[in-house]
């Protein structure tokens, strides 16, 4: 191997290891703090490893047994290393953060992978494989509702709208609720196609979380966040390409996904069958 190419890999490996510098932030941070009681900040939660006791990253409701994050969260160890995928990676998901104690929260249950992408931290093309599937313990989503997943190459058709995305930072932990942004937009791709790069702003713990958009009146995830680029700790001017935050964009995974929540879905006794919950829009009014 070549120095320069294992320059260039040594460079993609260390962007997605977790870093202690704050997230990019282009111009003004827009990340504000709310309870998470209104859609869609009700269906994102916290992942943490229940084998090494830490915050991995974050994560969303797709279903009423299911929730979505990055593959390096779901399979991250303490000491920085990846576990090998199995659906025997223990996870808790913690939901509703307690207002009266930051960093707490009133609901949890077990999670275990049941579909990922085949995900490297040596290739672009392994890196835009960064999400997992996980089945709940406890079907969460019946009681608080869920995300849709944009379908399978729409937006590689149609592009990105203003994006919404909302997750829980380790350095935000203190304030309290969970942490959204909205008003970002995707500005660039690749050099593979399902890696976006996006104005919101990412730091250690966002990872997983998701990036929503509204299409017809739902809150739909069009992408995970994955990692920054070469990241900073004071502002900067506007969005550069080398100092981006990415997201893995839903066509990623999409298809995949829906294949197994529609199995899930064929497998349920009908007995267990739930009403829809409708998303309200409340709470999270469109920057004029």
């Amino acid at each position: 191997m070549d120095k320069s190419l294992g320059s260039r890999l040594l460079v993609l490996a260390l962007a997605l290891m977790p870093a202690l510098a704050s997230a990019n932030v282009f111009g003004v941070d827009r990340r504000e703090q709310a309870a998470a009681d209104i859609d869609p900040l009700r269906w994102v939660g916290e992942l943490y490893s229940e084998n090494d006791e830490f915050q991995t990253g974050s994560a969303v409701l797709v279903g009423e047994c299911h929730i979505l994050s990055a593959y390096h969260s779901t399979f991250f160890r303490r000491d920085g290393n990846l576990n090998k995928p199995s659906g025997y990676v223990v996870s808790r998901f913690m939901l509703d953060p307690d207002p009266n104690k930051p960093g707490s929260f009133r609901r949890s249950t077990l999670a275990r992978p049941v579909a990922w992408g085949e995900f490297s931290r040596w290739s672009l093309r392994g890196q835009s494989e960064d999400w997992a599937l996980l089945q709940l313990d406890d079907c969460l989503g019946r009681e608080v509702g869920y995300a849709q997943i944009a379908g399978a190459g729409e937006k590689a058709r149609d592009g990105y709208g203003e994006l919404l995305f909302a997750g829980y930072p380790q350095s935000r932990r203190g304030l309290g609720g969970v942490t959204f942004e909205r008003g970002c937009h995707a500005w660039d791709y690749g050099p593979v196609f399902p890696i976006v790069g996006v104005d919101c702003a990412f730091e250690k713990g966002a990872s997983g979380g998701p990036l929503l958009e509204l299409i017809d009146g739902h809150w739909t995830v069009v992408g995970l966040a994955s990692y920054r680029s070469n990241p900073v700790d004071e502002p900067l001017p506007a969005y550069m390409s080398k100092h981006r935050n990415v997201m893995v964009s839903s066509d990623a995974f999409s298809a995949r996904v829906g294949q197994s929540l529609q199995v899930a879905q064929q497998l349920r006794p009908p007995q267990l069958a739930a009403e829809p919950v409708a998303p309200s829009l409340a709470g999270v009014a469109a920057k004029q």
